[in-house]
């Protein structure tokens, strides 16, 4: 695939990882304290690894944004599917303040 549009490339990953960053805020201070002593299943991925795995796909939904968003916003599917993404990324950033920032699971069931 040839990079057309470089500067969209760049913006449509950062802008996938501006919601990750949002996220992490909430995240972060919770996982040695409240995340913690929840009850979690057995095949539970530790702690760690999550920092990471979430980077990469932040990442690569940063990606998937360029290849359609490079297609034309112009376009109304293309219009749609962009702002659905984007409508994406707030409930997914939401989420993480709502779970690990207010610590409410109420909310979330």
């Amino acid at each position: 695939m040839k990079i057309k549009k470089p500067l969209l490339l760049i913006s449509s990953i950062l802008l996938s990882q501006l919601a990750g960053f949002v996220g992490a805020i909430a995240t972060t201070p919770a996982i040695p304290g409240w995340y913690a002593f929840l009850i979690k299943p057995s095949f539970n991925p530790p702690s760690w690894i999550f920092g990471p795995v979430w980077t990469t796909l932040y990442t690569l939904m940063g990606i998937s944004l360029y290849i359609i968003w490079s297609k034309g916003y112009h376009k109304k599917n293309i219009k749609f599917a962009v702002n659905l993404f984007f409508l994406h990324l707030a409930i997914n950033s939401i989420w993480s303040v709502t779970f690990f920032g207010l610590k409410n699971l109420a909310l979330l069931s």
